[in-house]
C-alpha cells in the first residue's frame, strides 16, 4: 500500500508542474485530496475516501488527477456497501424517524434512499416520538442496498371501543377479600397445636414417672401431671377451633378490600391449680 501511495504521489507531483490551466492552490488541494483518497480507501473508510475523490475530480483539478480520481470513484462505488433503512409502526411505514450511524446523524427523516456505509460493525440508532431503537449490524464490502428495518412501539393509549362502552378496570393488587384474618386464625391454631404437643408429651412423661411411687405419690407431683394434661387438652381444642375458623374465613372472605395491618400476635398458655388457661392477643 505504501508503495502504491508513493507512486501515486509521484505522478501527482509530476502533473502539478505541467498543468498551466489550474491555479497553484487548486492544484495543491487536488493533489492532497487524491493522496488522502487512496489512503482512506485502503483503510476501509469508504465514505471519507469518496468525499476526497469527489474533491480531486473537479474541473479545476489537473486533467491527470481528475482522470485518476474519477476512475477511483467509479471503482469505489462498485465495492462500497450501502443500506436502505426503514421503520414500521402498527404495520405501517413511518418516515419521521431520525437515524444516526455510530453517533453521526445520517438522516433527518426516512426517504427510501440508500445510505453509504463503511465495511465493518456499526450501530444504527432510530429515534421517533421519544423512543429510541438501536440495531447493531455487520456490513460487508460490496453489500449493496441492504434492507435494515426496525419495528417501533406505539406509546399512545388504545382508543376506546365504539358505542362508548369501556372494559372493566384491571384488578390491581389489594383488591378482593383480605387473607389477614384467615392467616391470623391459622397462626393461632398452629401455635395451639404446638402447645398441645408440648404439654401432652410433658404430661404423659409425668404420669409415667408417677407409676413408680403409686399409690404414695406426692400430691404436688400428681397436680403437676394433671395440669399438664389439662393444658394439652385445652390447647388441642383451641387449635382445632382456630384452624376451622381459618378455613371458614378463607372460603367465605369478603370481596371488598379489607386491609389489616398487624403488629403482633401473642398466644399464652399457662397452667393453674387444678387446670390451665389459654389467652390470645392480636395488635392492629
Amino acid at each position: 500500500m505504501k508503495r502504491r501511495l508513493a507512486m501515486g504521489s509521484a505522478v501527482v507531483l509530476a502533473f502539478l508542474a505541467s498543468a498551466p490551466g489550474a491555479r497553484a492552490d487548486d492544484r495543491e488541494a487536488c493533489a492532497t485530496a487524491a493522496e488522502q483518497a487512496q489512503q482512506l480507501r485502503d483503510e476501509g473508510a469508504f465514505r471519507k475516501a469518496r468525499d476526497r475523490m469527489i474533491t480531486c475530480s473537479r474541473d479545476v483539478c489537473p486533467a491527470p488527477i481528475k482522470r485518476d480520481c474519477l476512475q477511483w470513484l467509479g471503482e469505489l462505488d462498485k465495492s462500497a456497501p450501502s443500506v436502505v433503512v426503514g421503520a414500521r409502526l402498527n404495520d405501517r411505514d413511518v418516515t419521521d424517524v431520525k437515524v444516526t450511524l455510530d453517533g453521526e446523524l445520517v438522516a433527518e427523516r426516512l426517504d427510501g434512499k440508500p445510505i453509504a456505509v463503511d465495511p465493518g460493525e456499526h450501530t444504527f440508532t432510530f429515534e421517533h416520538a421519544g423512543q429510541t431503537v438501536e440495531e447493531k449490524v455487520l456490513i460487508r464490502t460490496g453489500e449493496k442496498n441492504r434492507p435494515l428495518n426496525v419495528k417501533l412501539k406505539d406509546g399512545a393509549a388504545p382508543p376506546p371501543p365504539p358505542g362508548g362502552t369501556t372494559s372493566p378496570p384491571p384488578v390491581t393488587e389489594g383488591e378482593g377479600g383480605s387473607l389477614v384474618p384467615a392467616l391470623v386464625a391459622g397462626g393461632i391454631g398452629v401455635v395451639a397445636l404446638g402447645s398441645f404437643a408440648f404439654f401432652g408429651l410433658s404430661g404423659k412423661s409425668a404420669v409415667d414417672d408417677l407409676q413408680s411411687c403409686k399409690p404414695r405419690c406426692a400430691e404436688s407431683d400428681v397436680d403437676s401431671a394433671r395440669t399438664k394434661l389439662v393444658v394439652a387438652d385445652i390447647s388441642l381444642a383451641v387449635g382445632v377451633v382456630a384452624l376451622g375458623v381459618a378455613t371458614y374465613l378463607f372460603i367465605t372472605r369478603p370481596k371488598a378490600t379489607a386491609k389489616v395491618e398487624t403488629s403482633g400476635l401473642r398466644v399464652d398458655v399457662a397452667p393453674t391449680r387444678g387446670g390451665g388457661v389459654a389467652s390470645f392477643g392480636l395488635t392492629f
